[in-house]
């Protein structure tokens, strides 16, 4: 169990100088800090979170209700970001002259973008198109397929699963984001057709309206047997690059 413990910490730690920041920061508060009730909230519960964490027999408890990725979150609760730059206005506040104050400020910016990662080099994140923070084309697909005043259900491709209920709640899927994690992952028929190549137009049009499906959606570049005119289903729209249609027994 504990093997499983110290691989999580090394997961959750990266390089490690952002969490060597943290301990160098909680050491000076353990210290430094007098007040009782900051003590308890940035100190003593922070302690406690993490000896529970690290306690092999509460490990093995959560590990036979759960499993590891569940088990990883409890790190979230440490307060790493609120303990640094508590411990850091603590430091600057005591300084006498304000050139110091100023210059420590902008010291403790620096220290702290040194021990981050610049986060768009991960091929996971990208720069937010819009206030929603979803991809600008999911927007747009979805802004043809809402009705106002009511809800629709769409087929969506795999690339969309995790954003389209992000953008608006007047879209609903047969199938969500948790198909996409192992696991996760349930037994569902139409997302499973969704994935094969080609697709299979007459099974995913039949599977969509068994499910009370109104939209379809495909990449324009996606292989096709069948095709969906043929199956009860018509082209609505083309929106940057994908395939609309539209079920023809819809009530709008």
């Amino acid at each position: 169990m504990w093997s499983e413990i110290v691989a999580l910490c090394m997961d959750y730690s990266g390089n490690g100088l952002a969490v060597g920041l943290f301990f160098v920061s909680f050491v000076y508060l353990m210290i430094a800090e007098k007040e009782k009730s900051k003590r308890i909230i940035l100190l003593y519960t922070t302690l406690a979170t993490i000896l529970l964490f690290l306690c092999p027999i509460f490990a093995k408890v959560i590990y036979s209700l759960m499993d590891d990725e569940i088990y990883y979150r409890i790190l979230w609760l440490i307060p790493m970001s609120v303990v640094i730059a508590y411990a850091g206005i603590h430091v600057i506040s005591r300084l006498p002259k304000n050139w110091m104050k100023v210059s420590g400020a902008v010291l403790g910016c620096v220290v702290i973008i040194i021990t981050g990662d610049y986060v768009y080099d991960n091929p996971f994140f990208s720069a937010a198109n819009n206030r929603f923070h979803v991809p600008q084309t999911v927007a747009d697909v979805c802004d043809e397929m809402i009705i106002e005043g009511r809800e629709v259900r769409a087929v969506v491709p795999s690339e969309m699963l995790a954003y389209v209920r992000q953008y608006t709640a007047n879209v609903c899927m047969p199938y969500g984001r948790d198909l996409m994690v192992e696991v996760w992952i349930t037994d569902n028929p139409l997302y499973d057709a969704m994935l094969e190549r080609p697709v299979d137009c007459e099974k995913i049009a039949a599977l969509a309206v068994e499910q009370s499906c109104h939209y379809i959606v495909l990449h324009e570049s996606t292989e096709q047997a069948g095709n969906f005119e043929e199956n009860g289903f018509h082209l609505k729209n083309t929106v940057d690059g994908y395939r609309i249609y539209l079920w023809d027994g819809a009530d709008f």
